[in-house]
């Protein structure tokens, strides 16, 4: 991976982003318009960049490389919550604010900052590694974060003497993991190992619909930074800052370092790499919100994160790959 490249294309999206907070601070974009956006890239322009990779790239990957990198990101996963554990733990931060850090510590956003990087930087090749990320991704929000977040609004509506409000309330497991991002995903991994034939109509149609997804997301993610006054974010409380150190720079040199030696394939070490470094995701805001949780510092640790990685994201791979 070249490390110029790298800074180069994430140069690219801090313009991306820049237009995005321009156009929301200046009223072309709207509350109402950020939203829709949001359902355009999570369920359209996302998953056909994830589709038309597969479609375009003409290395298949193989069946033990993709076992190889299942079980990649099963591990990392599985480390990852014992570090959004122990990490909050160690900081000593505050109950109520305790699932926040683990939110931030175990979910990256894959989807409006991983996958354009991972193409950008990587080919396209390298979004399979990220479609098998989303899926592990997907499951273990889905199961384990949902219980999770919803013990954690039990606890904090107990504490304001409420009735909690739990997101996806009459909803199967099931329901929740069937979603466009876990449907995609699996359809991806699929087009990859098997060489299936696609009309050249939808192809087309894929191509031209994931084409836009590094621009949409960019704007939408402006747009969310130019919801928050960023002085009182960044004049916020130190123990955020020092967990974006070790979330955003420590802990990702330590995971690649030490799984550099097993990792057999270039590409996937360098697709870990960046998938690892990635900003807090927006998915667990959303449930949280949704859940009438405390989010004042998971959104905060999203916003400073995401504008952060644009330098992080190349340290950590400078100093492991």
């Amino acid at each position: 991976m070249s490390i110029l490249t790298l800074v180069l294309e994430l140069l690219v999206v801090l313009i991306l982003i820049l237009i995005g907070y321009y156009f929301y601070r200046s009223k072309v974009i709207d509350d109402r318009s950020v939203k829709t956006l949001s359902v355009l890239v999570v369920n359209a322009a996302n998953p056909a960049l994830l589709i038309n990779a597969a479609l375009t790239t003409e290395e298949k990957l193989s069946v033990p490389l993709f076992l190889e990198a299942l079980a990649l990101m099963s591990a990392l996963y599985a480390i990852l919550g014992v570090c959004g554990l122990l990490i909050p733990w160690m900081l000593g931060i505050p109950k109520h604010e305790r699932y926040s850090y683990e939110m931030l510590t175990v979910y990256g956003n894959c989807g409006f900052i991983g996958f354009p990087v991972c193409k950008a930087v990587l080919g396209p090749t390298s979004l399979v590694y990220a479609s098998i990320n989303c899926l592990i991704y997907n499951i273990v929000f889905y199961t384990i974060s949902m219980y999770r977040l919803r013990r954690e609004a039990i606890w904090q509506a107990e504490q304001r003497n409420e009735s909690p409000a739990p997101a996806g309330k009459g909803k199967s497991t099931q329901s929740l993991l069937i979603n466009a991002g876990t449907v995609s995903a699996v359809l991806t991994i699929i087009l990859y190992l098997v060489d299936i034939p696609v009309p050249s109509v939808v192809s087309e149609v894929v191509s031209y619909v994931g084409g836009s997804c590094v621009f949409l997301s960019m704007i939408v993610l402006g747009c969310s930074i130019a919801q928050h006054d960023l002085r009182s974010l960044i004049a916020g409380p130190k123990k955020m800052w020092i967990f974006l150190a070790i979330r955003m720079l420590v802990l990702p040199i330590v995971l690649v370092a030490a799984l550099r030696p097993v990792i057999t394939d270039p590409l996937m070490l360098g697709s870990f790499a960046i998938l690892v470094s990635l900003p807090g995701g927006n998915l667990p805001l959303m449930t949280a919100e949704e859940m009438d949780l405390d989010t004042q510092e998971l959104s905060r640790g999203i916003v400073l994160s995401t504008a952060l990685c644009v330098a992080t994201i190349p340290i950590v791979c400078a100093v492991t790959l």
